[in-house]
């Protein structure tokens, strides 16, 4: 992006993305500039590099908050695209200790070539637990769990002002690689903020399994009230099991949670108790819930 009130722009008003001879429109007061040029993407690596170096930086989050507009030619996007990646293939390769994430608003915005580059993005702006299951659930289809950014955002949630349980949420947020807290601790119950060193605790012992797990879909949110999913690491075939229960619900029967990817003839610890990978998926484990936006984790260890 470039500001219109700004020597780059002032200098170079035609590197940002215009149709000839049509008005340009700003959002955000910026425009977009034109990386299908390589001048503008050697600026970028030249400026970006200098600022890079001049600090110890460890992080940088790249986010995406417009879309290409205005272009002035059919392939300026496919151009656009090579442009980005040749910028974003060098600023990694020349700072390899960096941590890099992309920021797209949304899991259907993901890219799958920028996923290349950045270990990680940002799910989406949307941080309520309920609408994250699926958000969440989703993304996981296309891309890796270990990309997702998912973290625990306080209530009532700023887009969809539900009011939702730390618990939950937190659980919810534990699907995705980088986990993490967006909460004011003076805006929380004592209650909640007692709580959150052992959800960290928590977190960091199922983590491991979404980073290096196999991930099995057991019930999806948009055919169950109880959506499920299982990580499986492959080192040793233990597992961890995330389960939901969206909204209670009267005498109705809850069918068993139907594991998968174990082995039928091994023996794993559940709960305490022991049984073979084949009951674990055919015959499956009953879980009991009460309330509105329920959850459980539960290990699976292969004795």
């Amino acid at each position: 992006m470039v500001n219109p009130q700004s020597e780059l722009y002032e200098t170079h008003p035609d590197w940002v993305l215009h149709a000839p001879n049509r008005k340009r429109t700003e959002q955000r007061n910026q425009l977009v500039l034109n990386l299908s040029l390589p001048e503008i993407q050697d600026y970028l690596i030249d400026s970006l590099s200098t600022l890079l170096s001049s600090a110890n930086v460890e992080y940088v989050k790249w986010d995406n908050n417009r879309s290409m507009h205005e272009l002035p030619h059919p392939s300026t996007a496919h151009k656009y695209m090579f442009g980005l990646y040749r910028v974003l293939a060098t600023l990694t390769s020349r700072f390899p200790d960096i941590l890099w994430e992309g920021c797209a608003s949304g899991g259907a915005r993901f890219d799958a070539g920028i996923l290349h580059y950045f270990p990680q993005s940002w799910t989406s702006d949307n941080t309520d637990g309920l609408e994250r299951v699926f958000t969440q659930f989703g993304t996981s289809i296309a891309y890796p769990p270990s990309a997702m950014g998912c973290h625990v955002a306080a209530v009532p949630n700023h887009q969809m002002h539900r009011i939702t349980p730390l618990e939950f949420r937190a659980h919810v947020a534990m699907m995705g690689g980088s986990f993490g807290f967006e909460l004011d601790l003076g805006a929380i119950s004592s209650e909640e903020k007692a709580a959150i060193p052992e959800i960290v605790k928590l977190a960091e012992k199922v983590n491991p399994y979404v980073i290096h797990g196999d991930m099995y879909r057991l019930r999806l949110p948009e055919d169950s009230n109880w959506p499920a999913v299982l990580y499986i690491d492959p080192r040793n075939g233990n597992a961890v099991l995330l389960a939901y229960q969206l909204k209670s619900t009267i005498k109705e029967t809850i069918p068993p949670l139907k594991l998968q990817g174990l082995e039928k003839g091994a023996k794993y610890r559940v709960d305490g108790k022991e049984w073979s990978g084949a009951s674990l998926m055919s015959s499956g484990v009953k879980l009991w819930w009460e309330g509105d936006y329920q959850s459980k984790v539960i290990f699976v260890e292969r004795v």
